[in-house]
């Protein structure tokens, strides 16, 4: 079975939701099962969803969205769980939609952009940002993990926090863009749903930017990996001082999350 393809944990309030174990790292090992968890917003979990929820082993639940997203879609409190918030919004200039009702705040933020302020708007993400340095703090701690770390749909804030936890376990970027763009298939019905309002709001208006910044896209992965590339002479360096991770503690965390 694909790599990618038995990932996958259905719940039926919740998008997105995938254990991110059993990749290939880059010297053959795996990443272990039920340790990192990621998903969309948790705000419509099931009574069945929190039974299955509760059997996963998740301690930590770590949210990327800003104060009004979270206003708006609250996490429910489990028994058990430590629930962590801090945006990871980062420099962007725009107000994250969140999973908003309103067609109007969807229009207007899709109307806004194009997509070299999107892959720029990820580019920028990952420096100096203290929500992935306190994710990165979580993971260097196994007593936090099981961890599941989520945004509003679980594509843009959570792919590059998806991407850090994976490069520092030794995961080839081409494995890492593999994860974030099965996104896409696991989107789709929510991106349907809305293109249906916003059609029947908006009719003649152009959805094009629309499909583009709703799905997940190579070029806005790859601007995260080219901004690394441009700023350090590796992965080593870009961990080491973005978030305090030297090889021999990097060296540590793959011993105890990889087999």
């Amino acid at each position: 079975m694909p790599q990618n393809m038995n990932r996958i944990i259905p719940l039926q309030g919740v998008l997105n939701f995938r254990d991110m174990g059993g990749y290939t790292t880059q010297r053959g090992k795996s990443v272990k099962r039920n340790l990192f968890f990621r998903s969309a917003n948790l705000a419509k979990m099931t009574q069945e969803d929190k039974q299955k929820f509760n059997k996963l082993g998740i301690k930590t639940i770590f949210d990327y969205r800003d104060d009004h997203e979270a206003e708006n879609q609250p996490t429910p409190q489990m028994e058990g769980v430590q629930n962590i918030r801090v945006p990871a919004r980062g420099a962007a200039a725009f107000k994250m939609p969140g999973a908003t009702k309103s067609e109007k705040v969807n229009f207007d933020f899709y109307k806004q952009l194009d997509t070299e302020m999107f892959a720029q708007f990820y580019a920028q993400m990952p420096f100096n940002n203290p929500s992935f340095q306190q994710l990165m703090k979580l993971v260097k701690d196994e007593r936090n993990l099981g961890l599941l770390h989520h945004c509003a749909v679980g594509k843009d804030r959570t792919g590059v926090g998806g991407a850090l936890i994976l490069l520092t376990l030794d995961v080839p970027r081409e494995t890492i863009m593999q994860d974030y763009l099965l996104t896409n298939s696991l989107l789709t019905p929510m991106v349907t749903q809305m293109e249906q309002k916003l059609k029947v709001a908006y009719p003649d208006a152009d959805l094009t930017m629309f499909y583009k910044i709703m799905y997940a896209n190579e070029k806005f992965l790859n601007a995260v990996f080219n901004e690394i590339d441009t700023r350090y002479e590796s992965d080593a360096d870009f961990l080491q001082d973005q978030f305090g991770i030297s090889k021999q503690i990097r060296a540590e965390l793959q011993a105890k999350y990889l087999e």
